[in-house]
């Protein structure tokens, strides 16, 4: 091989290399619905930095790495120190001393992390100025969107706890580059490096750890993966077994030392690739050039271990033409094709290069997906050159290194085409039943028939009569054979003997128990269809092949069941942005009762009321239907949802979007048109109403880190205050609270130049001074009192009678100043809890202080045994399992004095294929997508709701 090195590098430079960092060193997929935690495999072994190994593994460049026992250890007994060689103005762009940290095997999984820490020690007497660094399997090789950075500084003689968040640079925080496109499932490297010039310094590391990404941050979580063997092959090139050709070229093998070994499975080669030389390769050429244009779909697979004790990061080159130095025209970039991957130190595998322009994104549209075939096989990412080889002449393939430190060894077992992996569809194909049920898995209610749905719909109508209340019930749920208080003829709530209670209309204690979501809306998902005119579905066409190929059956136009079809104008996350959609579960209600989609539905609601009833539930959660408002059999929430054209602001992390300005004038406009909505669906004087849920799980921020406290107030100051009425209203309690610009910069720490500037944006996204703290938290609830109390006022100018029950907080979505600033205004706080029970996980130390009623208004546990990819936001091991977590977390919420009740999310499955808003295809229903119930879940519902006034107030 007779590559130039600068020829090369320009290539590089071009095509692979960060503005930043050494360039030796995830959407993301869809991500979850807000609240998800998603569990994986962490991976590697994390940073140890009590351990030798680690200290042993080190790989350090112009630096020196050394484990020390003294100054700068705050956790165990020693830490890292690192002493970095300095850099003069002539080589910053040639030297970045660091130290690289890799996983002992494989890759780390960093995917339901959102940050990681460390206690960052300066022993010096000057400023040390690092910069962080992870990289994935592909960023390692210098793509700059596949590696995120962090630079910080570290004052003279100081210990500084640093967060590096990761998703730093998407939210446009300071000191943060890259990253847009890193996977965080397969991080190969975090560095410690410093960029010049720079005069030496050092620095001690310690106290690694990671932090858990909040709920609008985690991705969804992978497909079931169904191991299959090794990889099928499409064409034998060559396995090195005796007498068999295996093109490879000495002649064009450069700095290589290439030796045949034998092995388990057979023959192999093993590589050396020397560093003596810049780009030591060995070549593969046949004498006449391969034909490989009838084989398909296919990619080039290299079966290989790499033989190291470090990463090895290999390059792959496919020429069309002979090499330009024999002749020819591929020199690299014309007439080739190349790609680079890193493997793991001893990692085996099959390594594949697709050799054609890769296709739009497959996107399932669904957050679960089905069983995979499961292959050792990872791709080699396609680096630059021709996207359109001649596939009919093919003349060789190259395997080389960049630049090795060391030597480095690579066994390789064959060379050969294989399927195309990231193309196969197959699995997508088929997956639903007419009955909308997954085909490829069968469990004990799945409807094998339509004599099986008919005769089920035959014995619900059979009993049909209305159910009792349980013995001892009042008549709208409460507990009758307990005290009665007050009757004002409404809901209400009240302290007794220390605990908080809901009050029926009766004057009767009453507890929330019951289920959300028991509507239609949720039931419908993507067909992969579209329509030029979506009204007269003229101009149809199938916008989404992979959607479609779903469905064995879809009713014809002019079917009856054809009246469960839709339109969504708008799809928040998935495979089609609009579209055609349908409902397999309405359908199915057609079906079971015999008759048309009205008069199902009709029987469908007295069915679900008797339901709630005889399974004990005291309420219809949140989002039922209004049709179900009006029912004079057990007791709902109304919901409402607030729009408009008022300003909004953004945390930098926001999944369902920026949240009200509250103190834009418009905003009370919405709300108001919000209030009156909700009053049109239900009575002002219908006791059946316990209260009005108003929006759900805003994204208000958190205490995991400084930057999702106060993202809010960090945003609203940097705008202008002509365009946000937030921003004018923190500017003028800050001119309130200081008398002059110098004052502000005084407390703050700032160079505020006047407070014309400062109206104009005041753009801080650093770290926050322990004064600006302070002023930023009573602005997050400054914010959050006008928010409340602005829904409160235009709730009770239309439901005076009615509670208002706050705005279903999500774990990852309050912060303290947030919930203290809403609780004066709501007559119950709401929370939404993804989690084993209320003690495992959220931060409750504030309720004693806001002295609130309490709600819980979404939890769910979820099992993969019926036919559903997704277990939920909280998974169980079967139905069985389901059952027992559910009595669990309704026993901790009955067990804590300040919580009235907990729904459930949600009354019916997610569709299989993902309902059409986002995707979600949860097994969390108590009934399936053919309206069969989760018997086992509703026993132990039956159960714990025949015995819930004595659980809460008999002990």
């Amino acid at each position: 091989m007779t590559f130039t090195k600068s020829k090369i590098a320009t290539v590089l430079s071009l095509s692979l290399l960060g503005i930043y960092g050494c360039a030796s060193t995830t959407p993301q997929n869809e991500q979850a619905a807000a609240g998800e935690q998603v569990v994986e495999d962490m991976g590697g072994a994390l940073p140890d930095f009590e351990s030798d190994k680690f200290f042993s593994k080190l790989k350090a460049e112009h630096a020196k790495a050394s484990a020390v026992t003294d100054t700068g250890v705050t956790a165990g007994s020693q830490a890292l120190k690192i002493d970095f060689d300095s850099v003069n103005e002539a080589n910053k762009f040639k030297f970045w001393p660091n130290v690289k940290l890799h996983p002992d095997t494989g890759n780390w999984n960093w995917n339901a992390k959102g940050s990681l820490t460390l206690d960052v020690t300066n022993p010096t007497d000057s400023t040390a100025n690092i910069i962080l660094k992870i990289a994935d399997n592909v960023g390692v090789m210098g793509a700059g969107d596949n590696q995120l950075n962090y630079a910080l500084s570290v004052p003279a003689g100081e210990t500084v706890p640093v967060e590096m968040i990761f998703n730093g640079s998407k939210r446009k925080l300071d000191g943060y580059w890259g990253g847009e496109k890193i996977n965080l499932r397969k991080l190969v490297e975090f560095q410690i490096f410093v960029q010049g010039p720079i005069d030496q310094q050092s620095v001690i590391v310690d106290n690694f750890a990671l932090v858990d990404a909040t709920g609008d941050f985690v991705e969804a979580s992978g497909a079931e993966e169904v191991v299959t063997g090794p990889v099928p092959t499409v064409l034998a090139i060559t396995d090195f077994e005796k007498g068999q050709d295996s093109f490879i070229s000495a002649e064009r093998s450069v700095a290589t030392t290439i030796s045949p070994v034998k092995t388990d499975d057979g023959a192999a080669i093993d590589v050396l690739f020397s560093a003596s030389n810049s780009y030591p390769n060995i070549t593969f050429r046949p004498d006449v050039p391969w034909d490989w244009s009838g084989q398909g779909d296919f990619n080039v697979a290299f079966d290989m271990v790499n033989k190291s004790d470090e990463p090895l990061q290999l390059f792959v080159r496919v020429d069309d033409d002979e090499h330009e130095a024999f002749g020819g025209t591929a020199n690299g970039v014309q007439n080739s094709w190349s790609g680079y991957v890193t493997i793991a130190p001893n990692d085996e595998g099959t390594y594949y290069l697709s050799l054609m322009p890769a296709g739009d994104q497959m996107v399932s549209g669904m957050r679960g997906e089905p069983p995979k075939k499961s292959y050792k096989a990872q791709a080699i990412s396609y680096g630059w050159g021709d996207n359109n080889l001649d596939l009919s002449n093919i003349y060789s393939m190259q395997l080389y290194l960049q630049n090795p430190t060391a030597d480095q060894k690579l066994q390789i077992s064959s060379v050969r085409l294989i399927p195309n992996l990231e193309s196969d569809t197959s699995r997508y194909e088929g997956l639903l039943d007419e009955f909308g049920q997954y085909t490829g898995q069968d469990w004990a209610q799945k409807v094998k028939s339509l004599e099986d749905l008919q005769a089920a719909g035959a014995a619900e109508l059979d009993s049909l009569e209305h159910p009792t209340q349980l013995p001892d019930r009042s008549k709208f749920g409460g507990w009758a054979d307990g005290p009665k208080l007050e009757a004002t003829g409404f809901f209400r709530a009240e302290k007794v003997d220390g605990k908080w209670a809901l009050v029926d209309p009766e004057g009767y204690l009453f507890f929330v128990t019951g289920l959300d979501n028991i509507r239609m809306d949720d039931t419908v998902t993507i067909t992969g269809v579209d329509f030029s005119n979506k009204e007269t579905r003229e101009g149809r066409e199938v916008a989404s092949e992979l959607r479609n190929s779903m469905f064995t059956w879809l009713p014809e136009y002019d079917d009856v069941l054809a009246e469960s079809y839709d339109y969504a104008d708008w799809i928040h996350t998935g495979a089609l942005k609009k579209g055609e959609v349908f409902s397999f579960y309405s359908a199915n209600l057609q079906r079971k009762y015999q008759t048309s989609r009205e008069e199902a539905l009709k029987i469908w609601k007295d069915v679900t009321l008797n339901r709630m009833q005889d399974w004990g539930f005291t309420t219809l959660g949140n989002w039922a239907d209004p049709k179900f408002y009006d029912n004079q059999q057990i007791a709902y929430a109304a919901n409402g949802w607030i729009f408009g054209d008022h300003a909004r602001i953004s945390t930098g992390n926001d999944y369902w979007g920026p949240i009200h300005d509250p103190f834009d004038p418009e905003f009370a406009v919405s709300t108001r048109k919000m209030a009156e909505k909700v009053a049109s669906e239900v009575s002002k004087d219908d006791p059946w109403l316990m209260g009005i849920f108003v929006d759900n799980e805003i994204s208000w921020g958190n205490t995991k880190n400084e930057a999702n406290h106060y993202g809010l107030v960090v945003n609203a100051l940097s705008y202008d205050i002509k365009e946000s009425p937030a921003k004018a209203a923190f500017t003028k309690h800050l001119q309130d609270k200081y008398s002059s610009i110098d004052a502000l910069n005084q407390s703050w720490g700032t160079k505020v130049t006047s407070w014309a500037d400062f109206e104009v944006s005041f753009d801080h996204r650093s770290r926050l001074s322990s004064s600006m703290k302070k002023d930023y938290s009573e602005m997050l609830q400054m914010l959050s009192e006008k928010y409340f109390s602005t829904v409160q006022a235009e709730l009770k100018k239309v439901l005076p009678n009615h509670m208002y029950l706050g705005a279903r907080f999500a774990d990852w979505g309050v912060t303290p100043e947030i919930a203290r600033g809403a609780a004066p205004y709501v007559d119950v706080m709401s929370y939404n809890l993804y989690a084993e029970d209320l003690n495992s996980k959220g931060d409750w130390s504030l309720l004693p202080e806001l002295d609130k009623p309490s709600i819980i208004g979404e939890f769910h546990f979820g099992a993969t045994d019926t036919g559903l990819f997704h277990g939920g936001i909280v998974s169980a091991s079967n139905q069985a399992d389901r059952a027992k977590k559910y009595t669990h977390y309704m026993q901790s919420i009955v067990d804590n004095p300040y919580f009235v009740g907990a729904h459930w999310f949600q009354y019916l499955d997610s569709p299989t294929t993902g309902r059409a808003w986002d995707g979600e295809n949860y097994n969390v229903g108590f009934v399936s997508i053919t309206d069969t119930p989760y018997q086992e879940l509703i026993d132990a519902a039956k159960q714990f709701n025949r015995d819930l006034y004595n659980l809460r107030y008999k002990k």
